[in-house]
This record gives structure tokens, C-alpha cells and sequence, in this order.
């Protein structure tokens, strides 16, 4: 009696499990196809508001070496070209040093004495060798073989003086990079906005000397909900609007922009479920400053009809 019960209660478990996990899956699917369309049901373009004007290049120039500050061309408010010479420590020492390696360098003299030195030290064990297969003992064996180990000694004081030279070629890049050391150059066209030293102050290697924007290009950065965002991807075109507040006034329009989306974070910030993104804009007037606030519009592709 006991087992027949217990059979009729599986059963009657496996018919209610196969009723209830067809109803359940449509719900669960139903449930999917409500966070899809909520997820398209976004207009054409996404809209990024609050964002930021930031720099994409900004450097502190630094000094290599420890020295003297020689030279400074550039005042604050100058524009320079990537590759200008902005300052410059003394550098008579590795100049002197370069001059030196450069002479060292040029100079083949051991490499042809070595190679006379070898073809007489050679000469001489062959004809040693020639004059005993002619008359035997003629030359006594301990005598062919000094003369032997003469030749091969200056064969290796060959190939020693051609090792020498290439050391030499090294020590003379070695003393160029030393001079280019002394040299602070810009790495990108650029615009000084500080100035840390005069000319003739002591610098120590590290040593901040001069600050230097890019202003042709900046980036505008704000946060997108995460379901704008997976609607996002780099490449995209952006416009952008420039607005500033003044005086406590609303916020005024300065301009308008386009440019590119250029980066949008695989992170999301768990505080607000929102994810990172930013374009880069060109600024040709270099009227746009970095700290403004701005809004960015994305276009999207359009959701398809019938999605459900």
C-alpha cells in the first residue's frame, strides 16, 4: 500500500512539473523580449549630457640629466611645432666626449696593422713549412710551431681590432644620445602654458622645466546609461555642443562640433548603472578651453520594426 502511495505521488509530481516549466519558459521569454525592446525603443540618437571638455595630450616636460640650464627659447603663451627645442642644459662635457668617440670611431689603423702583421707572421711559418718538406729539420719543430702560434695570434689580433672598431662605432652612439639628453624638445605641436625654471638655474634630473598642452584636439567625456551604451561603439559620428555659464545666468551656447566617438568603457560604474564614454573634437579656432561643459549627441541605427 505504502509503495502504490508513493508512486501515485510521483507521478502526480512529474505531471505538475511538466505543466508549470512550459508556462514558466514562456514567461522567462517574454520577460527577455520586454528588456530587448526596452533596450531598442531608443531614439536615433543617444544624448550624453554634462560632459566635460578635457585634454588628450598634456605634458611636464622634465629634464634628463643634472646640469646647468643654458638655454630656454620659450616663454609662456607660445605655440611650437613637435620637434622645437624649448630648453637646453650645458652640454660642452658630452659635446668634448662626442668628439672624442667620433675620432676613435673613424679611425681603422689597428685593423690594417693587425692584417700586415698577420700576412708577415704568416709568410714566415709557411716558408718554415716549405723548408722542412724540402730538406727535413731544416727548421727545428719548436721553431715551426712558435712561428705557427706567431700567425695565428695576429689572425686573432685581426678579427680583435675589428671587434675594437665596432666598440668604438657604439661608444660614439653612446656619446650622441648623451648630447641629446641635454636637449628638451616638444613632443607634439603644443602650446607652453608654464614655464618652471630661468635660464642658468641648476636642474636636477627629473626636474619639471616646462608644461605643454595640445590644444588642436580635445576630448568630451561624459556617462551614458548602460542601455545607450551597448548601442555604442567607436567610430561613430558625434555633435557636439559647447555651452558656458556666466554669472549665474543660464548656460549660453559657445558653438557647435563635430567629431568622433573615440572610447567607450567595458566598465560600469555600479553607483548608477552609467558607462564612461568620449569623443575627440578638433579645434581649429582653439576657441574650445578645456573645463567647459558641452552635450553630445550620438546617432544610432534605428530599431526595427515588429521587435518585440
Amino acid at each position: 500500500m505504502s509503495n502504490r502511495w508513493t508512486l501515485l505521488t510521483l507521478g502526480a509530481a512529474l505531471l505538475l512539473t511538466t505543466a508549470i516549466v512550459p508556462a514558466l519558459n514562456h514567461r522567462l521569454q517574454a520577460a527577455v523580449n520586454r528588456r530587448r525592446a526596452t533596450v531598442a525603443q531608443v531614439p536615433g540618437k543617444v544624448s550624453v549630457p554634462n560632459c566635460s571638455v578635457k585634454l588628450i595630450h598634456e605634458v611636464i616636460l622634465s629634464a634628463e640629466r643634472p646640469g646647468i640650464l643654458g638655454s630656454l627659447d620659450v616663454v609662456e603663451g607660445d605655440q611650437v611645432a613637435e620637434g622645437r627645442l624649448l630648453a637646453k642644459i650645458k652640454d660642452e662635457v658630452p659635446l668634448a666626449t662626442l668628439a672624442i668617440a667620433a675620432k676613435e670611431a673613424e679611425s681603422d689603423v689597428d685593423i690594417r696593422f693587425s692584417e700586415k702583421a698577420y700576412d708577415v707572421a704568416r709568410v714566415e711559418w709557411e716558408k718554415a713549412e716549405e723548408a722542412n718538406r724540402r730538406q727535413k729539420n731544416t727548421v727545428p719543430e719548436v721553431e715551426v710551431r712558435r712561428a705557427k702560434l706567431a700567425s695565428d695570434k695576429a689572425q686573432l689580433e685581426i678579427e680583435k681590432a675589428r671587434h675594437m672598431h665596432e666598440v668604438n662605432g657604439l661608444k660614439k652612439q653612446e656619446a650622441e644620445v648623451q648630447v641629446k639628453t641635454c636637449r628638451i624638445e616638444a613632443p607634439f605641436d603644443g602650446f607652453v602654458t608654464k614655464v618652471y625654471l630661468s635660464r642658468g638655474a641648476p636642474v636636477r634630473q627629473g626636474d619639471p622645466v616646462v608644461e605643454l598642452l595640445d590644444i588642436s584636439r580635445l576630448k568630451i567625456e561624459g556617462f551614458v546609461p548602460l542601455a545607450q551604451a551597448i548601442q555604442l561603439k567607436p567610430g561613430l559620428p558625434v555633435r557636439v555642443e559647447v555651452s558656458v555659464k556666466l554669472d549665474g545666468a543660464d548656460r549660453n551656447l559657445l558653438g557647435e562640433l563635430e567629431g568622433t566617438l573615440k572610447f567607450v568603457d567595458r566598465r560600469v560604474n555600479t553607483a548608477d548603472n552609467k558607462v564612461r564614454v568620449w569623443a575627440e573634437v578638433r579645434n581649429p579656432p582653439d576657441w574650445l578651453r578645456a573645463g567647459l561643459q558641452a552635450e553630445m549627441q550620438i546617432p544610432v541605427a534605428e530599431p526595427e520594426k515588429g521587435a518585440e
